[in-house]
């Protein structure tokens, strides 16, 4: 892979490399996660994407020189015997420094989007059920970016399912009567701006009102409810630090069910990836057609198998499948003075270091072994 470069020129190509494949993924991933965001609820299709193409560029740009760009990949491949023990913890730094790079980039990128949470009011007050009673308070929290309709909307007891505080404005023309000249403004305001209001001296209406909602309480803005402080500020954090390393959907057994998907995912990985290359080595004998295979087809391959392998796997962790790409930006998170912040989780950071790299050792055997049977004819 790297062959006819010396240690200088990989360093170089795994750095770029990495970064710009890091970019990409952790970039996608804070325009679908960060408030007010063109990109916001792009959703999990479109995070894996960006991490597909990433590897797809990444491999365009510098593959012809290293293609790494993953401390596991490259512990397989020294294993395996592709490259030279010193080769790799060139690379090694290089990816380490390139996904720490990478995490401040994009840190930067999406400053005004990491805006810390402000309490406009807190109350003691009408607490209901779905409050945090434990907190003594309840909270109506402003983030200037994001919309703040849910204040006048409750979604009822603990248990019960949330509901939405959009109503069509078909709706709200049918079922809301205009008895007089103030309703009437308010069902105006209700079809333009499309959120529910209740008048806090007015019950009245509330029956109509949960109409639209059915389940649901809607309360004066004097007792509206919502999330507890506690609740909101932990929210907040969690989506901070999801912008830059993964977290465990499970908390019950994490070391074991976590430690599997990502040890799993990057077998598949790393032997999918070996896999292309000796396909390629194996069964092309044309120059031109091996130079246009590893330069075009080879890289878009291993990009659609890192696509695939994150949309089909990676519910439970993310997922990782790269130490340089959740221990770097961690270590960013970490150190940058990101406002509003919570704690980095390094009780979890083990997780997608060492098992990322037992996943592809195992796959790196399993690739050559496959392709000394592929040599043999068998």
């Amino acid at each position: 892979m790297a062959g006819s470069y010396n240690d200088g020129q990989v360093w170089v190509a795994e750095l770029v490399g990495t970064t710009v494949l890091c970019v990409l993924g952790l970039g996608g991933i804070a325009n679908a996660v960060l408030p007010g965001t063109k990109g916001h609820g792009i959703g999990f299709l479109g995070i894996a994407f960006c991490f597909g193409w990433g590897v797809f560029l990444s491999l365009q740009f510098v593959g012809h020189i290293s293609g790494f760009y993953n401390p596991a990949v490259a512990l397989a491949g020294a294993v395996v015997g592709d490259i030279g023990w010193k080769r790799m913890l060139v690379c090694i730094s290089a990816e380490m420094l390139g996904g720490f790079l990478a995490a401040i980039l994009m840190w930067f990128t999406y400053i005004p989007h990491f805006q810390p949470l402000e309490v406009v009011q807190q109350t003691d007050d009408n607490l209901c059920n779905c409050c945090d009673l434990e907190t003594g308070g309840v909270a109506i929290i402003k983030q200037e970016l994001s919309a703040p309709a849910h204040r006048y909307v409750s979604a009822g007891t603990r248990g019960e399912q949330m509901t939405m505080n959009k109503v069509q404005p078909s709706d709200a023309e049918h079922q809301l009567p205009a008895h007089t000249f103030v309703q009437t403004l308010r069902n105006k305001l209700i079809l333009m701006t499309g959120v529910c209001i209740q008048n806090s001296n007015d019950d009245a209406n509330e029956g109509s009102v949960n109409k639209l909602h059915p389940g649901a309480r809607v309360k004066a803005k004097s007792q509206a409810c919502g999330p507890s402080v506690r609740q909101r500020i932990e929210e907040d954090q969690e989506v901070k630090l999801t912008v830059f390393c993964t977290r465990p959907s499970v908390r019950k057994h994490y070391w074991l069910y976590c430690f599997w998907a990502e040890c799993f995912l990057t077998f598949l990985l790393t032997y999918g990836a070996f896999s292309i290359s000796n396909q390629g080595s194996l069964a092309i004998s044309d120059g031109a057609e091996t130079s246009l295979y590893k330069t075009g087809l080879q890289p878009l391959l291993i990009g659609f198998l890192v696509f695939g392998l994150i949309l089909c796997g990676g519910g439970t962790t993310g997922p990782a499948l790269n130490p340089a790409r959740d221990l770097a930006p961690r270590i960013a998170h970490w150190i940058l003075p990101i406002p509003g912040k919570g704690p980095s989780e390094w009780w979890y950071s083990w997780v997608p270091v060492f098992a990322p790299c037992v996943g592809a050792v195992l796959g790196g055997l399993f690739a050559k072994s496959m392709k000394h049977m592929l040599v043999a004819g068998l």
